[in-house]
């Protein structure tokens, strides 16, 4: 724990930390002894996580209510993180996973989707990743999908973005390695939060994991690679992806299995 704190403390920032896999991953770092930065758009969400996890840790927690697709948002963040050592750059927040077909999504929700999953991360990078290279010391973990592997029918834009965060997250893992930060991407199946509850995903083969065990993969894996799939069948699914099917055989799988999901969630 101390070596974790020493490596990617004293503070680590998470985005999206209201609910889900951010509120996870507050959780938990909280147990390696690191300062929190919360930020997310649901103020009382977040002060009730901030007064749970100063209960039962000796940390400091502060809060940030911030709407990331907002103009300027890296100034409202910096209002609370200016003069605070980041560490570790949990950039996790996301956007609901929409299953349908591509004309029926508005296209705002389209450009929406595609700003807070590839554009906020790197404004987060650009700014945070400077002082961790001048210490020669942090980390950045990146919350992309295992569906970021391959192109996806009724979720293309969604896994589109999610490529993007994937593809460049282990380029800055290599560029960065010798500054001394560690990049990692968190590649998650089917999570039980509330991006997926508005869909039924029972046709699928994987099931839907909690968000704990996800969290839990991405701290364990810092450091030690480039990427982490959790969960025994997504590791199985990711494999057989790359090594024993075409990326067309990849897109007919998934088109057909999200096809069901379409119909059972509209049925």
């Amino acid at each position: 724990m101390k070596d974790y704190k020493e490596k990617y403390g004293p503070w680590a920032l998470i985005t999206g930390a209201s609910s889900g896999i951010g509120a996870e991953f507050a959780k938990q770092l909280a147990e390696k002894g690191l300062n929190l930065v919360l930020a997310a758009r649901r103020e009382d969400r977040l002060i009730e996580l901030a007064k749970e996890i100063q209960q039962n840790h000796d940390i400091q927690v502060k809060t940030i209510q911030v709407d990331l697709l907002s103009d300027g948002f890296i100034d409202r963040i910096r209002e609370t993180t200016d003069g605070l050592d980041i560490g570790l750059l949990v950039s996790n927040a996301g956007y609901r996973i929409y299953v349908g077909e591509y004309f029926d999504n508005p296209l705002k929700e389209e450009l929406d989707m595609i700003d807070l999953n590839i554009k906020v991360p790197a404004i987060l990078t650009h700014h945070f990743a400077k002082d961790m290279i001048a210490r020669q010391k942090g980390g950045i973990i990146y919350n992309a999908s295992v569906l970021g592997y391959m192109g996806t029918p009724y979720a293309a834009s969604y896994a589109g973005s999610k490529a993007y965060g994937l593809v460049q997250g282990e380029g800055l893992w290599y560029e960065l390695k010798p500054k001394g930060v560690d990049v990692l991407v968190l590649n998650p199946g089917l999570t039980n939060t509330e991006m997926t509850a508005p869909h039924d995903f029972s046709p699928l083969p994987m099931k839907l994991m909690m968000p704990g065990p996800v969290a839990k993969s991405a701290i364990e894996a810092l450091g030690k690679r480039s990427r982490v799939t959790p969960g025994g069948m997504n590791k199985v699914s990711n494999w057989m992806s790359k090594f024993m099917m075409t990326r067309n055989m990849n897109t007919r799988m998934f088109g057909f299995f999200l096809k069901k999901v379409l119909k059972k969630s509209h049925a």
